[in-house]
Formats: C-alpha cells, sequence, structure tokens
C-alpha cells in the first residue's frame, strides 16, 4: 500500500528526520553530511497528514548500495511504508549505476521477510559486527573522498592469506583474489569506520588492523572500528571482550545481497 508519495530526502527535511529517526550517533551535523553527499541516500515518504511518515537510509558500500535503517511514524504503521520505501530505495540504486543492493539480516527476526520481498539473498557464515574505539587523539576536520572511489582499508605489508571474514562485498569491486584476502571495502557510518570484512588472519591482529584504519579514521571523523566476527568463534569473542570491543548485533546477521541485472525486477517502480 503507498501512503504517500515517496521522495529523496534534503537538508530541508533535517527537522522531520530527526523527529522520526532514533539513531544512536545521528546529530544535525553528521545528518547534514549524509543529506548532501552523493554516497549516502535518505529518502522519505509523506504521512497522510502532512510531514514525513517513514525514513529510509542507505549508503555507498563498494558498488553496492548498503540499506542501514528504516524508521516508521506511529501515524502510518502498519500501512507497508516500510516495504514502500526499500522498493524506492533499490530502483533508486539501479537507476544510478549500482551494481545491487545489501542489507545486514537476522535471519529470524521481521526483517527477514522484507528482505526476501526485496529480492535480497543471504548466504555465508552467521556472523556478528563489533565495535572497538579509536585511541584518543587530534581528530582533524574531516576530508571527504572523492565519490565513488573504490574504499579499500588493507593491512600493510601482509601477502595474500585467508582473512578472518572474507569482504562481504568484493565480488563486485572488481579486484582479484588476492586483493580480497588483504583488504575490506569501508564505509563512514556517523561515527563509525564500518569495513567489510576482517582482512586479519585471526582476531590476534585487531591491534594491527586498528592501527591502520586509525590515520583514515581521523581523517573522516570516526571515533570507532566497525568490523564482522564469526558467530560461532567463542575464542574470539572472548578476546574481543578483553580488548573491550562491544558487540553491536543482538542475534547473529548474514549480509543480504541483490546483484542488479538487465532483467531484474523494480516492484516498487510499478506499484508507482
Amino acid at each position: 500500500m503507498t501512503t504517500g508519495r515517496v521522495r529523496r530526502l534534503t537538508p530541508a527535511d533535517a527537522d522531520e528526520i530527526l523527529r522520526i529517526v532514533t539513531l544512536e550517533g545521528l546529530d544535525p551535523a553528521v545528518l547534514a553530511r549524509e543529506l548532501t553527499d552523493d554516497d549516502y541516500l535518505w529518502m522519505g515518504l509523506a504521512s497522510p497528514t502532512g510531514g514525513l511518515g517513514a525514513v529510509h537510509r542507505g549508503m555507498r558500500w563498494g558498488s553496492r548500495l548498503l540499506l542501514k535503517g528504516v524508521f516508521v511514524d506511529a501515524s502510518v504503521r502498519g500501512s507497508g511504508a516500510a516495504l514502500e520505501l526499500g522498493f524506492a530505495m533499490r530502483d533508486h540504486a539501479r537507476d544510478s549505476g549500482y551494481a545491487g543492493v545489501a542489507a545486514w539480516v537476522e535471519p529470524h527476526k521481521p526483517e527477514a521477510g522484507l528482505a526476501r520481498m526485496l529480492r535480497l539473498r543471504t548466504s555465508g557464515p552467521l556472523l556478528h559486527r563489533f565495535e572497538i574505539a579509536f585511541p584518543d587523539g587530534d581528530r582533524p576536520a574531516r576530508v571527504p573522498p572523492p565519490a565513488h572511489q573504490n574504499r579499500v582499508l588493507a593491512l600493510p605489508g601482509r601477502a595474500p592469506a585467508t582473512p578472518l571474514v572474507a569482504d562481504v562485498v568484493a565480488d563486485d569491486d572488481g579486484h582479484g583474489p588476492a586483493h580480497e584476502a588483504v583488504g575490506a571495502h569501508w564505509v563512514l557510518d556517523r561515527h563509525h569506520l564500518v569495513l567489510s570484512g576482517f582482512p586479519g588472519h585471526s582476531v590476534a591482529d585487531l591491534g594491527e588492523l586498528v592501527s591502520a584504519a586509525a590515520p583514515l579514521a581521523r581523517a573522516q571523523g570516526a571515533r570507532f572500528l566497525e568490523f564482522p566476527m564469526p558467530a560461532a568463534d567463542l575464542s574470539a569473542a572472548l578476546c574481543l571482550a578483553a580488548a573491550k570491543a562491544r558487540r553491536l548485533s543482538r542475534t547473529p546477521v548474514r549480509l543480504g545481497l541483490l546483484r542488479f541485472t538487465p532483467d531484474t525486477v523494480t516492484e516498487g517502480a510499478a506499484r508507482r
């Protein structure tokens, strides 16, 4: 069911977005950055009574659009607003030249049904998402990287080898298996530098990874490094707890992926 007009949001919508969205670390400055940077996408759906009834956000991760949060106001809950926005985000990504879309999916949560309707396929090992704070230090002003560049973080001086968690979006970046083994794509999500894999050979490489990411984090204004870990690796979880890393995912997750092809169906466009 369409509950109102769907459109891309702009800085003029900031107050309405902040009214609906409850997201840790989303302050007016961060929101302003994401609303004016082409590598981020905010879309909203108008409520029947005026203003925004629902909001969805996404960001470029490798060559895919990562869907990262849908928020629905009480006035339109149960109306299909989340699904309508999901279709709109997916259609916009295809029309804008992305290779596909992605989203973290908790297999036994309601979002798994939404992922299936958007034709996202989940595969690979079950993972947990963790964050760890960067050491305190001087943080220069954020320096935006060139739009659409391949943003890959690698451990310096490493020979190709099997990573603890392979890059979950590497199949779209045009690099070979050796590249996948030593690097991971990154995206700035609020104050988190988010990696699409764990390029170290074991959790013992966490310190080296944090050090390698620190200059980039300072330039981007990031305070935390976020990375995936195998959900079944109990010893790694204990090591991460000792290192004061915090688990972000409530339950194990998989990344749901859709790669666009010439015949990809865009139900959202047809429904509107």
